[in-house]
């Protein structure tokens, strides 16, 4: 994987797991409070790639919305493991997203051969060093996800 940029995203309990930076992610894990935890998701709780309309464009912002779940999930289902397994489990989650929106074929110039690969690094500014997760994009892919956050930011102040 050639290195890409990577992307700053947001507080894993929100589904705006992407934010414009060309700076790593940091996403601080959160420990999980079993009335949370969804293993199955309702009609409220409904995945991005089973939407009728995720194909094209729209499927970049699906999957970043469900990035955002996949991740927070898996740290909310391992949270008595120790962090390599939150970390692993979570990684192995977010291939399989990746994957399915391959095969759905939900906009194949957007996601094939793409990846996004956890990393947990430091925190610089914390003086205890807490981890913090960092999501590694494919540049290709990176690109895609932060021309349609400006487009839907874009959007967003003129209404």
């Amino acid at each position: 994987m050639r290195p890409g940029g990577a992307l700053r995203g947001a507080n894993p309990a929100m589904h705006a797991a992407i934010c414009p930076s060309s700076r790593s992610t940091h996403i601080q894990p959160k420990p999980a409070t079993p009335e949370r935890i969804i293993l199955n998701p309702s009609q409220n709780e409904s995945w991005g790639f089973l939407h009728p309309e995720c194909h094209g464009y729209n499927a970049i912002l699906f999957f970043s919305w469900d990035l955002a779940k996949t991740i927070e999930q898996q740290f909310k289902l391992h949270a008595e493991s120790p962090l390599a397994v939150q970390l692993t489990e979570a990684q192995k989650a977010v291939d399989r997203l990746l994957n399915q929106y391959v095969q759905i074929q939900a906009n194949p110039k957007a996601f094939e051969g793409q990846s996004i690969t956890l990393k947990l690094e430091r925190d610089g500014s914390d003086a205890e060093g807490t981890p913090v997760l960092a999501l590694q994009t494919s540049p290709e892919l990176e690109e895609l996800i932060l021309e349609m956050q400006s487009q839907l930011q874009a959007t967003q102040t003129i209404n």
